[in-house]
């Protein structure tokens, strides 16, 4: 009796095991196609291409920063997404260079969360650093973002990181 006690344990865990490497590769696709759904978006910033940015931005997406205002107040400011896009379409005499760092995907089912450390540069001029937080969905055409929220400081960088992703590119 302990024998199939053993045997029927180790089944279980053995099963329960498989399933769980089975149900982890999934996730991990989706955790690459969120992750590069958002490198799109930033690609598209850097060559001035707002069709390629736009290609990943749900109907009504937001754009959304968290900031210090000049009062010394914190302060969420919304930036109407089209404003921002035909923005990134326009040319920019130096690159729009937006490097992202600790890319960390939650996933659940249909929806994504990308948490990241960023710092924007304009051509080789560091700008400010912060945080992004992109929600996503899957849609029919793949991710898709809804929401970008960030925080913008000029202090407290971790520039060899910056410059470390800055430098891949």
């Amino acid at each position: 009796m302990r024998h199939f006690l053993l045997f029927l344990t180790l089944a279980v865990l053995s099963f329960t095991a498989s399933a769980q490497t089975k149900k982890a590769a999934p996730a991990s696709q989706d955790a690459k196609a969120v992750e590069a759904a958002v490198v799109k978006f930033f690609d598209g910033m850097r060559q001035s291409d707002s069709t390629l940015s736009k290609s990943v931005l749900a109907p009504g997406a937001r754009l959304q920063s968290v900031a210090m205002g000049k009062d010394g107040v914190v302060q969420l400011r919304e930036t109407p997404m089209q404003k921002f896009i035909e923005m990134v379409g326009q040319k920019h005499e130096k690159m729009l260079d937006e490097g992202i760092w600790n890319v960390q995907v939650h996933l659940d089912g249909d929806f994504a969360t990308l948490w990241c450390d960023y710092a924007l540069y304009v051509g080789d001029t560091f700008s400010h650093c912060g945080v992004d937080a992109f929600q996503l969905y899957r849609s029919q055409d793949g991710w898709k973002i809804f929401s970008i929220t960030d925080t913008r400081r000029k202090e407290g960088c971790d520039m060899k990181a910056a410059q470390a992703s800055k430098a891949k590119k």
